[in-house]
């Protein structure tokens, strides 16, 4: 018998990433909406109307996404984790405050499973732990890149799996046997029986291995990433998920049941051990249970309505590849029995469209409508990111090709340079490159690369000219405004009243706090300098006398030294030194966040540090950048000036820019948090406004992920209330336009 719906659970108000079901009344998920929801079957309501009830309750609330979940058996408690990059651990009961919290992953925390006292998690940090009792007992380093799937075996015998394509075998902390035959991505690893293991890929396949490292059988059927693997030890099958929207159950090697759901991913698969449901957590924000119990089957009337949604779901052609409309057969095609289940074919409609169907063994499902889209290639993976296009460049006969990896919302020239400087090639060859990559993707047009600067509350309005891509790129936003491509500095600075105030103000100070005459020379003429250009030692002499002013003096005397180093920040290219000086500014604590005026001036400094290479390397060092958000949101909520309030929505504009031009989607995932909240307090319509460009700037991102965060922090109600807020701004109604119909 097959599964059938049992259940749509619809609490969650984004991604449901992860999902276990340990018993046939209990069932937990965690979502990008930044909870854990404890759900539970109501007693005495077998079957209803309705089908199986369920009710759900929020046990914990993380401040970033969670997408990993273990349940925790012999200690009835669950663990979940995600982008804040420790685990919590939490009970089934309705508590929001988790029992402990495990920390030592410095990335995302994305895999995590439990068993027989032993928890073990994988993480972007490239490396997994293992923790008993509370404590990290082992860490675990060897893979090269992001570690997606984790396993205990045994005692002291563990499996991991990473976005390098490997799996290896642990011993206590030391690897034992590397196992390789995947091409893409390794996104899940189960248990099949006591003595076998199955893998899922980004390359499409499922794979069953034995601990010799022999792979046994290779399962074909997902026609794109396979994100989770299951195991029913109950009926013997497999289970999987993915990319493709289906999930698929597998015996024997044989794909069994294909079924398709009205989602464009299907992130997470859990079997449950005593009745052999299966519960899955998908992008529409739903947790669904499957049941080959016809008892507690989903009513006839949801089991249709399910299944019109799944006919009516549009199918890019990007998942189907380019279509020629006159050579798809007719409906008659539907007569003909497919050859295996999940077979998927194109029909032309009567009407001129396309539909999809696939087979079910006894008859073909519609399983949605194809619509247009630009291309016709799925995201490929190279060191552990997602690309439009990873190309091979052959540079030397006889060598093999280096990978360079494009994403359509780049700057071709950008990502030309990177491909250059990583692999220590001739930056002559940098318009070759640039080119071959416009000619393989349809051609981008190049905007002004010069950086803008800001002066200290001017209107500013975004450049167009030559930002926007060619008009065959139809996937890029339509509106003029995204995304903003140019970072914003505020530069300016009057450095003889800054030079007469300190000379005054450094009078009053004691011996070494001072600043003599021939330093005061030298430093007015290193600032009245940095108006046209200072190489970046003159740069560090003037921030070195700036940091003396900002450890030394009293905090309501700091302002100079902080104008000192927002003035030359952006001309240092010695990480130690910019490093020292973002510690420096956060030992000042509360003289720097409780007073307005130093408050401003550092997040100057901040908005600076993106002029240079190297400033922007360290600002976005994973630890420093979330200090820096954080330190964002304590100013955004105070009650600050205009100047102010401009000057964080340049900092937040300038981040959304790097995520940009260097497709950083962990920086991405982490800004857009601010965004909505600080757009729903903000006074000033210059902050707004820039708000409103760096938000769009983020959707503007090809990442249906982005754009589901942007869904769940109610960025289209946020952004529209600036209308009324500021009703007089044509520019605000133009760019909340295009904001909301970017969130749709």
């Amino acid at each position: 018998m097959d599964y059938k719906l049992s259940r749509s659970l619809e609490s969650h108000s984004s991604d449901v990433r992860g999902v276990v079901f340990p018993a046939g009344d209990l069932l937990a998920s965690v979502s990008r909406d930044c909870t854990l929801r404890v759900w539970k079957h109501l007693p005495g309501s077998a079957t209803s109307k309705s089908g199986v009830e369920w009710t759900s309750d929020v046990n914990y609330r993380a401040s970033k996404y969670l997408n990993s979940i273990a349940w925790m058996g012999d200690q009835g408690l669950i663990a979940c984790a995600g982008s804040n990059q420790e685990i919590a651990v939490c009970s089934p009961s309705v508590e929001l405050k988790p029992e402990y919290a495990l920390k030592g992953h410095q990335g995302n925390v994305c895999s995590l499973h439990f068993l027989d006292g032993t928890l073990i998690s994988g993480s972007w940090d490239k490396t997994a732990r293992v923790w008993e009792n509370g404590k990290c007992k082992y860490v675990l380093s060897g893979h090269d890149q992001a570690v997606w799937a984790v396993l205990v075996v045994g005692s002291d015998s563990f499996l991991t799996g990473a976005a390098d394509k490997t799996i290896r075998l642990w011993s206590g902390n030391t690897c034992v046997s590397v196992f390789r035959g995947h091409s893409d991505v390794v996104r899940s690893i189960c248990m099949v029986g006591d003595d076998r293991f199955a893998s899922s890929s980004n390359d499409g396949s499922i794979r069953i291995w034995d601990f010799h490292g022999k792979c046994l059988a290779e399962l074909y059927g997902h026609t794109s990433f396979v994100y989770s693997v299951a195991y029913s030890p109950s009926t013997n099958e497999i289970v999987s998920s993915g990319e493709d929207r289906s999930i698929r159950v597998w015996k024997d090697g044989e794909c069994i049941q294909t079924i398709t759901l009205p989602c464009a991913s299907v992130w997470s698969v859990s079997v449950c051990p005593s009745t052999s449901d299966i519960a899955a957590g998908g992008s529409d924000n739903k947790v669904r249970i499957f049941s080959r119990n016809e008892k507690i089957w989903a009513t006839p009337d949801e089991l249709s309505k399910f299944e019109e949604q799944v006919a009516a779901y549009s199918i890019s052609t990007n998942e189907v590849g380019n279509i020629n409309k006159e050579k798809l057969p007719g409906p008659d095609a539907l007569r003909l029995p497919g050859t295996k289940i999940g077979q998927t074919i194109m029909v032309k409609t009567s009407t001129g469209g396309v539909d999809a169907y696939q087979w079910a063994g006894d008859k073909w499902d519609k399983i949605g409508e194809v619509v247009s889209a630009v291309g016709n290639r799925q995201k490929q993976v190279y060191n552990g990111q997602e690309y439009d296009y990873v190309f091979d460049v052959d540079i030397k006969e006889g060598s093999p090709p280096l990978k360079l990896p494009y994403n359509a919302n780049e700057n071709p020239y950008l990502a030309a340079q990177r491909f250059l400087e990583k692999n220590e090639l001739p930056l002559s060859y940098l318009d070759e490159t640039a080119k071959f990559i416009e000619q393989n993707t349809g051609g981008v047009q190049i905007g002004t690369s010069a950086p803008a600067t800001d002066p200290y509350a001017d209107r500013y309005i975004p450049p167009t000219a030559g930002a926007q891509p060619a008009a065959n790129l139809t996937t890029r936003p339509k509106s003029t405004l995204f995304p903003q491509k140019q970072y914003l500095f505020i530069k300016k600075m009057n450095v003889q009243m800054f030079i007469k105030k300190s000379k005054e103000l450094s009078a009053t100070m004691d011996g070494s706090a001072s600043i003599s005459d021939s330093e005061f020379a030298e430093l007015s003429n290193i600032l009245e300098a940095a108006a046209t250009s200072i190489d970046s030692s003159s740069a560090i002499k003037a921030a070195t006398l700036g940091l003396k002013i900002v450890k030394q003096w009293p905090a309501g005397d700091k302002l100079g030294g902080l104008d000192v180093i927002r003035s030359v920040v952006g001309e240092i290219r010695d990480p130690a030194v910019l490093l020292e000086i973002v510690e420096d500014l956060f030992e000042q604590g509360k003289e720097i966040t409780d007073i307005s005026n130093n408050a401003l001036m550092t997040s100057r400094i901040f908005v600076n540090m993106f002029e240079s290479d190297v400033g922007r390397l360290v600002i976005k060092d994973d630890q420093i950048r979330e200090r820096i958000l954080d330190y964002v949101r304590e100013i955004a909520v105070k009650n600050i000036s205009k100047i102010s309030a401009i000057a964080l929505s340049t900092l937040i504009l300038n981040f959304c820019v790097s995520t940009v031009k260097e497709n950083d989607i962990e920086t991405a995932f982490s800004v857009i948090g601010i965004i909505p909240e600080f757009i729903s307090i903000v006074k000033d319509p210059e902050a707004a406004y820039r708000l409103l460009i760096a938000f769009g700037t983020l959707l503007s991102i090809p990442s249906e992920e982005i754009k589901v965060a942007g869904q769940s922090l109610e960025g289209s109600t946020s952004a529209s209330a600036l209308k009324v807020r500021f009703p007089n701004e044509a520019r605000i109604a133009t760019a909340v336009d295009d904001v909301v119909e970017l969130l749709k």
